[in-house]
């Protein structure tokens, strides 16, 4: 009796104890609300990096309420249909949401706990809306350099002017609000300076020697600023401009690698960093071991070493002279098509989408090449992946597109996984008999893939 009478006694003060806890929302987010208008029975929150984390769901009536364990920190929260709206969050918040429908999937209000710094976020995004006019390419890069600048020093201004209207605001919270409006000024800044001569037509064309840089003072080893989605992006321009290196998923460089080692302090912002772009760009490398060599002599945290090191394993399957990874899909004309029915000629496969930018810049190159390879034995398969199925085949008829045209209605379909397609374009390589020539294959306006080609003919 004495035992049983302790035990309760111990329960009833860890109950009591939790009771506090739950009043206090010490560790936890207690987030809850209604949704009118919207079509929809659960919500999803999402990490800064888009990694869904809790699905909530809805009664109903179309309320919810939940609780979320988590850090303080930067959130997305979605429908799984619409862009996703970006949180600030910290435990003990409380905080209740309005969703209301509009032409944009939703809009949404905060009151309560955490109200002001969310609210905050909503009207901030509604007034980047508002200067799409001034901050449109097609505008700004007809200023001169210094109508420019004052254009710049302006807009900063006035989004300075309006976080600082917001008195208040968690500490944390405006410190990396602070750092947002110099990142995208900074962007803003740097856009102009590498695209004016394009945009002029004369590529020659560079800005004077007096234009700022605009990453020049950014501090790369900031172990504060991790939870905003922009700062590992913030440290990738500042090294790229210093050492005026264009780094990219599709080519990951061995020297930038190097770089941050040598150049960032913390362990942690270098192993955060160098996972991220390794993680993204290692399937679409053309230099598969070497990355991974140097990635494993940087890299302390163990999580990140196993991710990569069971990517580095799963990319080795699909290495050259390996059978590929096979598709069944529909064509342009509702055709099914699969990979072994097109054995007994090279496939050369371009996965895109009428959203991707560098897609559509290359589909002059892809036109030209098919071409000329029209009467060879050789198939252009185009495969269109994330994106709506009317939007793909208007396109297809409007450009009039060439070679084999597919359409994917899921992006997660096999071909894709044992590909690890993780950006698009992607452009592969099969030979006559099914077996891989190049995962990663050279694009259309690359010289190399003639010769690759005519290699493999």
């Amino acid at each position: 009796m004495k035992l049983k009478s302790l035990l309760l006694i111990f329960l009833a003060i860890l109950l009591v104890n939790f009771s506090k806890n739950v009043k206090k929302g010490i560790d936890y987010v207690i987030i809850s609300g209604k949704i009118e208008d919207v079509n929809i029975d659960s919500l999803m929150i999402y990490d800064k990096d888009f990694k869904p984390i809790q699905t909530i769901h809805l009664s109903n009536d179309l309320t919810f309420i939940d609780t979320l364990f988590i850090a303080k920190g930067y959130y997305y929260l979605g429908d799984f249909k619409t862009s996703p709206k970006l949180l600030f969050l910290k435990p003990s918040y409380n905080l209740k949401t309005n969703i209301f429908s509009n032409d944009d999937g939703f809009s949404i209000s905060f009151e309560g706990n955490g109200s002001e710094e969310n609210n905050y976020l909503q009207e901030k995004e509604k007034n980047n809306i508002k200067l799409k006019p001034v901050i449109n390419y097609k505008y700004y890069m007809s200023l001169n350099e210094k109508d420019f600048l004052k254009l710049s020093d302006s807009i900063n201004s006035e989004k300075t002017n309006f976080l600082n209207s917001y008195i208040k605001l968690d500490s944390d919270f405006k410190y990396f609000e602070s750092f947002s409006l110099k990142f995208e000024n900074s962007q803003f800044i740097d856009s102009y300076s590498k695209w004016k001569g394009e945009f002029i037509g004369d590529k020659s064309l560079s800005v004077s020697k007096d234009f700022p840089n605009p990453f020049l003072n950014y501090d790369i080893s900031n172990e504060k600023m991790l939870p905003h989605p922009k700062y590992l992006v913030s440290i990738l321009l500042t090294l790229s401009n210093k050492h005026h290196l264009n780094i990219g998923f599709q080519n990951i460089n061995l020297e930038y690698l190097q770089i941050i080692d040598d150049e960032i302090k913390s362990q942690i912002i270098k192993d955060k960093l160098i996972y991220e772009h390794v993680n993204q760009g290692i399937s679409q490398t053309k230099e598969l071991d070497s990355v991974y060599t140097k990635f494993m002599l940087i890299v302390k945290n163990q999580e990140f070493r196993d991710d990569i090191n069971t990517n580095y394993l799963n990319l080795k399957k699909i290495s050259k002279g390996i059978v590929s990874p096979t598709f069944e899909l529909y064509d342009i004309n509702n055709h099914l098509v699969t990979l072994e029915s097109l054995r007994g000629k090279l496939v050369y496969v371009d996965i895109w989408g009428t959203w991707c930018f560098p897609c559509i810049q290359e589909i002059p190159s892809l036109k030209i090449i098919e071409k000329e390879f029209r009467d060879e034995d050789i198939y252009f398969v185009s495969i269109c992946v994330r994106d709506k199925k009317e939007r793909f085949e208007k396109f297809v008829q409007e450009k009039e597109l060439f070679g084999i045209q597919l359409f994917a209605p899921d992006a997660d379909i096999s071909f894709f996984k044992e590909y690890q397609l993780k950006t698009v374009p992607r452009y592969i390589l099969i030979d006559k008999t099914g077996r891989i020539i190049d995962a990663n294959a050279y694009k259309p306006s690359d010289p190399k893939l003639k010769e690759k080609i005519l290699e493999n003919l």
